[in-house]
């Protein structure tokens, strides 16, 4: 809505300066705009102009912020959503934009009362999946379940929301509930990768559905390969299947974003032993450093390790 009350505020302000045209053009360029430089340079000259009035000046730097994160510059983004709020401290554009860099970011104990400001003020969908999220990083499941929830009332197809309520199930014991969530999930977007990895991972420590398994492993990596559940679900289908390369390849994914990682350290550990290398046993002893039990873990999971 806001962002219909600053091009009209603007149309108006051009009229009443006797031919400003640049005014209305930089407005509607900084809502219109499909290439991020031109939505950038239309926004920059919005946020400026100090005829608009601080709400309206607060939605070209929250548009601006989402033209910057679009674009990769999560650093600007971030700051273009704090001046936002600084000017209008209920713009929801930019608590969500904060939010969602934060959690991305992992940034969590910051992020959580941006998201919780955002479902006071506006009930928002987007902003209770976020706080779900958070809840599941931090164990609390469920409390996760309960945003999810809310979130699904909002929007009763939201993946995200079917995912991370299918993660809290599970981490609770709820594996047909899960199973069930994962399944919409799919069906809503078959490319989001944290719900192919998850059902990966419920098949395979169920010892069912294995082929299905590696499919959704597959379909993880391609749509994020720095998924690192996608990695590690895929890489231990490998070692099961006997293919110590593409396992060793998949457990280094992951560790390239998680270097301390136990279950890729040890299925690496594996890969390599079993194709010849006896120094994969390095990469087996330091993943028990980081646990203990892991060697009990791939047990279960169905690899025979040596």
């Amino acid at each position: 809505m806001r962002k219909i009350w600053l091009v009209g505020a603007l149309t108006a302000l051009a009229l009443a300066a006797c031919g400003r045209t640049d005014v209305v053009d930089d407005s509607e360029r900084c809502l219109t705009a499909q290439e991020a430089e031109a939505k950038i340079e239309a926004c920059t000259a919005a946020a400026q102009n100090e005829s608009l009035t601080p709400e309206q000046r607060s939605v070209a730097y929250s548009t601006r912020g989402d033209a910057q994160g679009e674009a990769g510059d999560v650093t600007a983004a971030l700051r273009d959503y704090g001046s936002a709020l600084e000017l209008d401290e209920e713009n929801l554009a930019a608590l969500l934009g904060r939010g969602r860099i934060l959690v991305a970011s992992g940034q969590l104990d910051a992020a959580e009362p941006v998201l919780r400001r955002a479902i006071e003020l506006h009930q928002s969908g987007e902003a209770n999946d976020l706080v779900g999220q958070i809840m599941v990083r931090q164990g609390e499941f469920v409390e996760a379940i309960t945003f999810f929830n809310a979130a699904l009332n909002h929007d009763p197809r939201s993946a995200t929301a079917l995912a991370g309520r299918a993660r809290a199930k599970q981490r609770l014991g709820d594996l047909d509930g899960a199973a069930n969530d994962y399944d919409q999930a799919i069906r809503a977007d078959g490319n989001l990768a944290v719900a192919r990895a998850g059902r990966c991972w419920l098949d395979l420590n169920e010892n069912r559905e294995l082929e299905r398994a590696r499919q959704d492993a597959d379909a993880a990596v391609t749509a994020d390969a720095r998924n690192i559940d996608g990695q590690l679900c895929r890489g231990v289908l490998q070692l099961r299947d006997g293919q110590w390369a593409d396992a060793k390849t998949s457990f280094e994914a992951a560790l390239a974003v998680e270097s301390g990682n136990p279950i890729a350290l040890f299925g690496r550990g594996v890969a390599r032993r079993r194709s010849g290398d006896r120094a994969g046993a390095e990469d087996m002893n330091q993943a028990r450093d980081f646990d203990g039990h892991i060697g009990e873990q791939f047990d279960h999971l169905g690899v025979q390790t040596y």
